[in-house]
């Protein structure tokens, strides 16, 4: 008999409605519960926040542990704070409970630099109880680290590695639009990068820290670069409907790279803004032999975040306990009709 996983769902902002929307189109998924902190969702049907027209009999609610207390959770889902800090006694309560944890924090894709004490915390806590947690993402997470991963198998030799990821913004929610800068003046632009309110491609550098930790790759520092304003050549409109007039920020550039010995030895650009321009994620890796792999129209964001926090369920369940990364997961893929085993 195929039994499904059963999953609980933390957080309704713009992606958590994107990923509870997907969970809820899985067969071998069943939602045993949403959590959201908004006094204006709890108490709501699910149905009603998400506006879709068949009742769920779902009603959102604000407390986890009351959930955990009467629903047994294969996973926890957590998709609310780019913080690793923030979502810290999320992930405790959910793995005291004995869940695993999937979460699309930026600073959980590779938190043991940054937050080496933390991790090392989380990792016992999960290996007492059993379970996995994971940060996973389209970016962090896949294409900007685990992707340039796997593309090196095949080389007997590896010198450098430079990963491209350029997007059009106006394909994307609203809520990244106004995160890369969309709309401001270049000096507002300048304020808000100072003041920490727009932060460009948060993860940036944890993907670099992967890509040389899963390789052995020896280096000098890493370097995450003050993201970039890219000016609007001329006045165009939001999808939002907001007039952005020549001159202004239509988007941004982040970069980062590892160096040794004076060389960029790992190289991430990351480009997105308005405007009618080619799209593509690009890994090129010199070496024997060199290889360039090049996603025409690139990954939409979004869509590809949704899928890969459903996709790795089963896998998340499989792996190893502990605090992991996306590298230490068994082989991603696609996994709408693999079914819960046990």
């Amino acid at each position: 008999m195929k039994k499904q996983f059963d999953i609980i769902q933390v957080g309704l902002g713009p992606m958590g409605k994107i990923i509870t929307k997907l969970l809820l189109q899985r067969k071998n998924i069943s939602l045993r519960g949403v959590i959201d902190i908004d006094h204006l969702l709890v108490g709501k049907e699910l149905s009603e926040v998400l506006d879709i027209e068949k009742k769920l009999d779902l009603t959102i609610e604000s407390d986890l542990d009351s959930i955990l207390s009467r629903e047994n959770a294969d996973v926890v889902i957590i998709a609310t704070s780019s913080s690793l800090e923030k979502i810290v006694p999320t992930i405790e309560s959910a793995v005291k409970s004995g869940s695993n944890v999937i979460s699309i924090c930026e600073e959980l894709s590779y938190p043991f630099q940054y937050h080496a004490e933390r991790s090392k915390k989380l990792d016992v806590l999960a290996k007492l109880n059993n379970v996995t947690i994971v940060g996973i993402g389209i970016n962090p997470g896949y294409l900007m680290d685990l992707l340039p991963i796997v593309l090196t198998a095949p080389c007997q030799s590896v010198k450098s590695i430079k990963v491209t990821r350029m997007m059009n913004s106006t394909k994307r929610r609203v809520s990244f639009q106004k995160k890369i800068g969309t709309g401001l003046s270049v000096d507002e632009f300048h304020k808000k990068i100072s003041n920490k309110e727009i932060t460009g491609h948060v993860g940036i550098t944890q993907s670099i820290q992967m890509i040389v930790s899963a390789l052995g790759i020896e280096y000098d520092e890493i370097v995450e670069l003050p993201p970039q304003e890219i000016i609007a050549k001329k006045e165009f409109t939001t999808s939002y409907g907001e007039i952005v007039p020549e001159g202004y920020v239509c988007g941004l550039q982040s970069k980062a790279y590892a160096k040794k010995e004076g060389k960029e030895i790992i190289l991430l650009d990351f480009v997105a803004y308005a405007g009618e321009h080619d799209e593509y994620d690009s890994v090129l890796i010199e070496g024997i032999p060199s290889i360039h792999q090049k996603i025409i129209g690139g990954v939409h964001g979004d869509l590809g975040t949704s899928a890969i926090v459903a996709n790795l369920i089963p896998k998340v369940i499989d792996a190893r306990t502990g605090l992991l990364t996306m590298k230490d997961l068994p082989v991603p893929c696609n996994t709408e009709n693999i079914w819960k085993e046990k």
